[in-house]
């Protein structure tokens, strides 16, 4: 086998790695949010969002999670998410600890909704209506 062989087939094995782990990335998909989460005007202060591609809208690729804390939430960079409509699950919870519970008792049932995320990175503020009362 000579070295331009060599670098050839490196070539073709690099292309199919990009290929079977979802695309090679050019930096045009992703998006990074950051923002708020409130309830009846006042920051939740401890939960989680996850964002699921709402793939009933045409949307996909993966999802990604996000903690919230003292009402703000960041997603993670290296786990960015695709733009557009997505589903999206948040759970909010008092911040005082509560047994095995660090996050402390729920302020609202979990609240699931169909959001048209950005598609660039920025900040989007989530408020959870006040009908979503506390679980009983």
């Amino acid at each position: 086998m000579t070295y331009g062989h060599l670098s050839l087939n490196m070539a073709v094995v690099s292309l199919l790695l990009c290929i079977g782990v979802g695309g090679c990335n050019s930096g045009d998909s992703t998006v990074h949010l950051t923002g708020h989460v409130t309830h009846d005007g006042k920051p939740v202060p401890r939960g989680t969002i996850t964002f699921s591609p709402d793939t009933q809208q045409g949307n996909s690729g993966h999802g990604s999670k996000a903690i919230i804390y003292d009402g703000t939430y960041t997603t993670q960079e290296s786990f960015g998410l695709v733009g557009g409509p997505h589903m999206v699950r948040i759970e909010g919870f008092n911040g005082v600890a509560h047994g095995d519970n660090l996050d402390g008792k729920l302020l609202f049932k979990p609240h699931e909704e169909s959001y048209d995320l950005p598609m660039e990175s920025g900040e989007y503020d989530f408020e959870i209506p006040p009908s979503d009362k506390k679980p009983r």
